[in-house]
Order: structure tokens, then sequence, then C-alpha cells
């Protein structure tokens, strides 16, 4: 199937590389016109580039999507440049692995910030619009940790955890406004990126057994519950692992 996102703009967090970056590659070859949101501007503009090279639109924002004036910010700039958000990947995230005991509280709270706050922020920007519409598809990018704690991640696994039940609650909240829109998120787990291989949980993952998929598998992931192949599915999370564990 091709151009299933033909005419829709898709704004991506953290579009800079790995999964941000697969999702935009992806979405981009189906039609859809890629707004891609980051902190550096440098970041984003070589996934720009790639994706202009082969025939798709894409435009850079620069943002920390954590703090509420850069999200204002952000939205009154996408809007008045694009119209409007269709479909909005909340995939920002950052992770900072050690023991609990050892960990700064300032470092807990900036993973919690980076990782559920900024997913509220965006959300918060652009639903309402999507709401006005009728329609819209947000889509939020969790984590295996999320549904079984990583060992040594006890912050990253909370803030993903927090992720997965405001997608449930929001997802539930948006169906009984019957606007049809629709909210989903994606846990999986490890995918072959730059922040999994310098890990220190990698080897612990892998002895696990489990099978590390690609940043093209997360982004057909991420286009069944963008398109209408998933027409209906709502305040769901979809799974991607290969493994019962880890």
């Amino acid at each position: 199937m091709e151009n299933m996102l033909q005419g829709k703009n898709a704004l991506i967090t953290g579009g800079s590389r790995g999964i941000g970056k697969g999702i935009a590659v992806k979405f981009a070859g189906q039609g859809a016109k890629i707004l891609l949101v980051g902190r550096k501007l440098s970041g984003l503009e070589p996934v720009a580039e790639e994706i202009r090279a082969q025939g798709g639109q894409a435009a850079c924002f620069q943002a920390d999507v954590s703090q509420a004036d850069q999200v204002e910010k952000l939205a009154k700039e996408v809007l008045e440049a694009h119209g409007q958000v269709d479909i909005l990947v909340n995939n920002a995230g950052i992770s900072r692995e050690m023991p609990f005991l050892e960990m700064p509280i300032e470092t807990f709270d900036e993973i919690m910030t980076t990782n559920m706050r900024s997913v509220m922020l965006v959300t918060r920007a652009f639903l309402p619009g999507m709401l006005e519409r009728k329609a819209g598809n947000i889509i939020n990018i969790g984590s295996g940790a999320a549904l079984r704690g990583l060992p040594g991640s006890a912050a990253y696994s909370a803030s993903k955890a927090a992720v997965v039940c405001f997608t449930q609650a929001l997802g539930d909240e948006v169906r009984k406004l019957e606007q049809n829109v629709r909210i989903n998120a994606i846990c999986p787990g490890p995918v072959d990126t730059e922040l999994f291989q310098k890990s220190e949980r990698r080897e612990f993952i892998l002895q696990a057994g489990g099978d590390v998929f690609s940043t093209d598998t997360m982004a057909d992931a991420a286009l069944f519950l963008a398109s209408d192949m998933s027409k209906g599915m709502n305040s769901q999370v979809l799974v991607l692992r290969g493994f019962n564990r880890w």
C-alpha cells in the first residue's frame, strides 16, 4: 500500500535520529509532510534533507518540548506555517542509567520532565485543533521498560509507564467526545539505535534472549497506528517485542 498518509502533516518530536528519524522517513515515504522538532536544528536538518532528496516534504522546528513556553512558541510557529497537525508522534526522550540510590534527585526529575512532561505539553498544544477539526492521531512512544521495569533504569521505566497510563486515560477521555481523534502508544523492546547500543543495560537485555528490532520495523508499527490500517483503535498499547521478557 502506498501514500497512506497523503496530505497529512505529521509532527515528530525527537526527530533527529533513532526511532524518530525512522518514523519520519517512513511517514514521508507514505506522502506525509514531516514537521521535525528537536533541541538543535543542526541535528534535524540532515534528516529533512534526506527526506527532500527522496521527494518528500520536511520542515524543522527548534524547541525543548519539556518547557511550556517553548512548546507554546512551537505550536504558534507550526500552525502559522502549516495550518494544522494531523498526526503527532511524541518520541522525545532520554535515559540516565544508574542504581536508584546513586541517582541525584535532579537527574530523576530531568528524566521525568523530558519523557513525560513533554508528552503532556505537546499533546496539550495540538490536541485542541484535532478535536476542533474532528480528526487527528496521536502516537506516544513508550518502552518495554514501562511494562516490566528495567533494573538500573528506575526513573526511565517510571517515566515511560506514566506515558502509557497517560495514553490510556486521555484516549478514553477523547473517545467520549466522539470527535474522531485517536491516541495510542507503542512500547518497543530493544531497538537498534545509538541510545541502545551505548546503554549499560544492553548486555543484560541481550542475555535475556530478546530480539533487537530495526528502526524501520519500529516505523512500520507507527505507520500502522497513524494510518487507516488501525482505524478505530484507541487507548491501546502496541507492544513490539520478539520475546516475553525484554
